[in-house]
Order: structure tokens, then C-alpha cells, then sequence
């Protein structure tokens, strides 16, 4: 599947967590939940004209990861139908097929999965996007029904409302719910309002909104890159680089696909600045990753991690569990199992638990790895999700 540059760009950002979570702990479903109503989109605004309700509309597609964790997940969760059973009219659509396509250009949805909240008049509330847990979810449902929700900032704005506090909490708004030009204009503005952008808040916003390459915010983070990761963290202030680098080098030749690691290595020499080698290599991996390609996957992640490390606990455990499934090495899993442990000492949870226990496995460790998959099993018990591929590892000899 090819997809736009900028869509390409948003699913590279989400991979890692889509990778940690959906393809390893489908939790169990439940009786209750959300209801979803099928009408065409027509008929539901004139429902929601009638009945003086909001639209919820769960904006998907069928291929997205965190949109069947959030249909496996979270809408079965009783306090979540609860909420939106008695606030919103639910409904569906899939965005490539049928009224999806005019819907995801109507409300430029570029991300999935994509929450949208419409009145009856057809006009956007508010917005949400990826995947969100239950309490999250369902503080979006109060945000969405506030005083600050998109609809009421997108008015404010409008109107003529420029104060320095208002434009830092519209960016941060925009930004949260991908409305990159918007969000990119209005950052904008506010930062033509200040002088000094070393300061953490002005310089979180800056990262959130970096702009072209070349640009003043761009060139900015570019010469003040080890303060950037001190303020976002390295494995975010990569992304943020490598979302604007490699969109511009794709909008520049007109690409649908990642260009290959040498076509762009030139763009990287150029803005890349002090960080352009660690872009590169970071590159390499994330390249082989979104093409499949194990055997230069391996290899690449054990050069990135083992030269920069990483400070995300489910990028390592996505690194970890690849090379987990596709290699039999045991160097490279002696070195997946040192990013498994690490990932479990920076945020335990059941993804990493159970990587870690399956390494152990594979290594020859069957102790450490049966007393590992108890562990998981009780962090899955904790926040009910399916287990049975763990216990697997107890039936072992």
C-alpha cells in the first residue's frame, strides 16, 4: 500500500506503540460498551439536529493498529458506553471506502484513528486522535463538551482573539489533534510575541511545531539540539527531526514511499547539523522497519541502540520483540534482551514483561523466563488483557 507523504510520515510516528501494543496483548472483550449507530452521514446530522446531540464519529481504517486496540479495547468498556451512549450519536466510518474519503478531506483527518466530534449543522466540536485509554477517552468526551473544546478556541480565533495565553493554549490544542497548518501558523504568531525561545514552554512548542527546514523554528532546534533533548527527550526530538526532514525530501521529489537510506542521505549532510550522523543511522532502521526488511533491520537497530541507546521504553520493546521474531543470532538477542530489561525498568507493563520473558526463553534462561511470564501474567490480570500466548511459555520444559 502506498500512502501520502504526510500520511506515511504520521503512521512512522505512531509504529512504535502500534507495534508494542496491538500485535501482542489483545485484551478481553467486554458485554457493554459504546453503540454504534450506521446511517449515512446525512442522516445522522439531521439526528443530531432533532435530538440537540454531538456526533462522535470513530474515523478508521481497517489496516490501522491502534484503531482495532481501541475497538478491542477501550469502546467495549462499560463506563466508556456509558459516557458516550448518553452524550454523543456513535458512529463508524471506514475512510476509504464508501463516505470516508469525502469525510477524511472534509475534516483533514491524516491521522488514524481519528476522533471527530460534529454538530448537526456538519461543523467540527472537537477532536482526538490514536490510540486513547479508557480514562483518557474518556476525559476527551469533557473536553469535547467544554468551554475550551476546538470549536469554542477555532471561534475565539476568529474573532480576533491574540492574547500571548490564549495563542500558546490554541497551538498546544492544534497540535494535540493534528492540525498541522493551523497549529503552524498560530505557533507562529505566538512566537513573534517573544523574544527569548530558550525558555522549556516556548521551546516544547517549537518541537510540537517545527516548520520547513531551513526555517527560523527548524533552524532554531537544529543549533540548540542538546536542549531540545533535554526539554523532550531524545527518542521524541529524533521523530520531530525526522518527520520534517524526510517530508521535506518526499514533498521535494514528489515521493509516496520512504526514499531509499542513500537517496537521502545528502538532506540529512544538510540539515542535519551536529545530529546528522545519529539521523542517518536512525533512518537506516526506521527505513528497514517500515519496509519489512528483517535482515537489514537487525543489524541497523543494533547499531542505533547500542550506539545512542534510548529513553521510550516501548521503542525498545518494539526493537526488542522484532529481533526476537526474526533473528536466531545470539549476539543480536543477548542485545534484544538487554533493551527488553531496559524496557522494563523504565515502565513495566505487560508488552515489555512478556518480551522480556520470551527472550529469556529463546536464550536458554527457562527459569528467569517462567518467573518473567508470571509477572506479566499479573500485570495483564491488573488491567485485564489476554494472557494465553504467556502462559505458553509455563507449559515449556
Amino acid at each position: 500500500m502506498k500512502y501520502s507523504f504526510l500520511l506515511l510520515l504520521c503512521c512512522i510516528s505512531l509504529s512504535v506503540f502500534a507495534q508494542s501494543e496491538t500485535s501482542r496483548a489483545v485484551p478481553k472483550g467486554a458485554a457493554e460498551g459504546m453503540n454504534f449507530v450506521e446511517k449515512p452521514f446525512e442522516a445522522l446530522l439531521a439526528q443530531a439536529r432533532n435530538e440537540n446531540k454531538v456526533i462522535f464519529i470513530d474515523a478508521y481504517t481497517t489496516w490501522c493498529g491502534p484503531c482495532k486496540m481501541m475497538a478491542a479495547k477501550v469502546f467495549p468498556d462499560a463506563k466508556v458506553g456509558e459516557v458516550y451512549n448518553e452524550r454523543f450519536i456513535n458512529a463508524k466510518f471506514d475512510m476509504e471506502k464508501g463516505e470516508g474519503p469525502a469525510m477524511a478531506q472534509r475534516y483533514s483527518v491524516m491521522v488514524y484513528p481519528t476522533y471527530l466530534f460534529v454538530d448537526g449543522n456538519g461543523d467540527i466540536v472537537h477532536k482526538g486522535i490514536g490510540y486513547i485509554p479508557q480514562e483518557e477517552f474518556l476525559a476527551l468526551a469533557d473536553a469535547a463538551i467544554g468551554e475550551n473544546n476546538l470549536g469554542a478556541m477555532n471561534k475565539r480565533y476568529d474573532d480576533g482573539e491574540r492574547s500571548v495565553a490564549f495563542l500558546a493554549e490554541y497551538s498546544d490544542l492544534l497540535t494535540s489533534v493534528y492540525e498541522q497548518e493551523k497549529a503552524s501558523k498560530v505557533s507562529n504568531e505566538y512566537l513573534d510575541m517573544q523574544e527569548d525561545w530558550s525558555d522549556p514552554a516556548t521551546l516544547e512548542l517549537i518541537i510540537a511545531n517545527p516548520g520547513e527546514l531551513g526555517g527560523k523554528r527548524m533552524t532554531y532546534l537544529v543549533e540548540n539540539s542538546d536542549k531540545a533533548i533535554e526539554i523532550a527527550g531524545a527518542s521524541t526530538f529524533v521523530m520531530t527531526m525526522q518527520r520534517a526532514i524526510i517530508g521535506h525530501y518526499m514533498e521535494e521529489n514528489n515521493l509516496g514511499e520512504l526514499p531509499e537510506v542513500a537517496d537521502i542521505a545528502s538532506t540529512y549532510q544538510e540539515y542535519g547539523g551536529g545530529m546528522a550522523t545519529r539521523l542517518m543511522d536512525h533512518y537506516a532502521m526506521l527505513h528497514a522497519e517500515q519496509m519489512r526488511d528483517n535482515d537489514a533491520y537487525v543489524p541497523a537497530a543494533v547499531k542505533y541502540y547500542s550506539t545512542y541507546g534510548s529513553d521510550n521504553a516501548m521503542e525498545l520493546n518494539s526493537a526488542a520483540w522484532t529481533i526476537f521474531e526474526s533473528s536466531d543470532n545470539k549476539e543480536h538477542l543477548q542485545q534484544a534482551l538487554i533493551w527488553a530489561k531496559m524496557s522494563v525498568e523504565m515502565d513495566p507493563g505487560y508488552a515489555n514483561m512478556d518480551t522480556l520473558a520470551w527472550l529469556y526463553h529463546k536464550t536458554g534462561n527457562k527459569k528467569m523466563a517462567k518467573e518473567t511470564a508470571l509477572k506479566a501474567i499479573d500485570l495483564a490480570k491488573a488491567t485485564g488483557q489476554d494472557y494465553s500466548e504467556t502462559e505458553k511459555i509455563l507449559e515449556k520444559k
